[in-house]
């Protein structure tokens, strides 16, 4: 594919008139299910005298140079639907996306071109995903009656660069968007960046409670598909598995070998990581255990003066404080980056601070566990300023007073997180 860079002698009207336009098809895949399950249609222009490619930018600020955006976005459709059902053998099993220039929509109400297209070709448009890039649209309500038009005649609707930019994610409930595609500037470096990951995983625990599949775009290295998968992607689009391919005769098995081998490493990633993390808890337990042997039998009353030893003979703890059954910090809390810490919002809590809106004390107490123990989310430690997990246990003192054994510890996944009260200047 050979790109043009010179515009200044582009014919634009020739190119409308003679439906100078090359269309190339990305896959999109679902790895679990280990196949192609769409296509997306990616236009571009061919210049008149060279016959080299114009990319789809350039083309598009043409036609709005020449007050003919619509014109070209309606023939970009039309050829895209044209060569998918001419070079596709089952069109109707694979989804197909179509970009759509989002402001011309008020004129696409009125004439209902995609749908009028999809009909003259035999097209199911339950097939057919329209891809929104919400972020141009400055017409929410013709959005709206746009999204609803299109979705009563049986088309899916995709939000497109979600996580791009500004993006404006009060348009999710306007829109009610089939697919999320997440973009490229969130896949990017997903498998080092816990705040890409973290994010990531918000926007597929949305996607999938309001009924939404996610699919993340411009997956372009192994271990950005992995991590995307991991971190719930129902689908994936990406220069790892397939750049766009010129629209032939087989362009449908392009790429699917790779699927197999993804798959199996998918599948090993994953089962590797359960062990680790079961060896962990199961390390987690085995310190538990030696913990609650030890403090019970003590009284409370000796607890404050045991702790600093026991937390510097475990070296996966961070901080051990305990809890009565009320919920009220019962002992100090001991803590390794203690003479570190005390800045900020970030400070050791006193006796009888009250920890009974904390989950680890409330799933331990109101579900009535005995010497179960109940291990937290991530949190950031207020005492602390670092991402932890709190590990809760009941268990009994020497003078049979009932209590919660709590250790917060960071674990190897986490500590790359570091001391988030660097932020204020610790």
């Amino acid at each position: 594919m050979i790109y043009t860079s010179d515009f200044s002698d582009l014919d634009f009207k020739a190119i409308l008139n003679r439906e100078l336009i090359e269309v190339h098809f990305q896959p999109i895949f679902s790895i679990r299910e280990k196949k192609v399950v769409g296509f997306e249609g990616l236009s571009r222009g061919v210049h008149p005298e060279s016959g080299n490619l114009i990319p789809p930018l350039a083309l598009l600020k043409s036609a709005k140079d020449s007050g003919l955006t619509l014109e070209l976005d309606q023939l970009f459709r039309k050829k895209v639907l044209e060569t998918f059902k001419r070079c596709c053998p089952s069109p109707q099993e694979l989804i197909l996306t179509l970009n759509f220039e989002t402001s011309v929509i008020d004129q696409e109400i009125g004439t209902l071109n995609l749908l009028h297209l999809c009909r003259q070709l035999g097209m199911d448009p339950s097939g057919i995903v329209i891809e929104i890039l919400e972020s141009k649209v400055k017409n929410t309500e013709a959005l709206s009656r746009f999204v609803h038009i299109y979705r009563e005649h049986g088309f899916l609707v995709a939000l497109d660069d979600v996580g791009k930019g500004h993006s404006n994610l009060d348009r999710i409930p306007v829109i009610q968007p089939d697919i999320l595609k997440i973009d490229r500037s969130l896949v990017m470096n997903l498998e080092s960046d816990y705040h890409r990951q973290e994010v990531f995983k918000a926007l597929v625990g949305l996607s999938h409670k309001i009924g939404a599949m996610v699919l993340a775009e411009g997956a372009e290295t192994e271990e950005e598909t992995l991590e995307a998968m991991e971190l719930g992607a129902d689908l994936i689009q990406g220069y790892y598995i397939s750049k766009p391919q010129e629209a032939t005769a087989k362009f449908v098995e392009v790429a699917t070998h790779v699927l197999d081998p993804l798959a199996g490493k998918f599948r090993k990633r994953m089962v590797d990581k359960f062990n680790i993390r079961k060896m962990q808890h199961e390390r987690y337990s085995l310190v538990m255990e030696s913990l609650v042997g030890d403090f019970s039998t003590f009284s409370l009353g000796e607890m404050d003066g045991r702790l600093p030893g026991a937390l510097a003979s475990h070296s996966i703890a961070e901080a051990l404080y305990v809890l009565d059954e009320k919920g009220l910090q019962a002992t100090l809390m001991a803590c390794k980056k203690v003479q570190r810490i005390q800045k900020g919002i970030f400070r050791l809590p006193p006796k009888g601070t009250d920890y009974s809106m904390r989950d680890y004390y409330y799933h331990l107490v109101e579900a009535h566990f005995d010497r179960e123990t109940y291990t937290s989310e991530p949190y950031i430690s207020p005492a602390t300023g670092l991402f932890c997990l709190t590990i809760a246990t009941r268990f009994k003192d020497r003078d049979d007073v009932p209590l919660i054994l709590c250790v917060d510890v960071v674990p190897n996944y986490l500590k790359h997180m570091g001391r988030i009260m660097t932020l204020f200047g610790g």
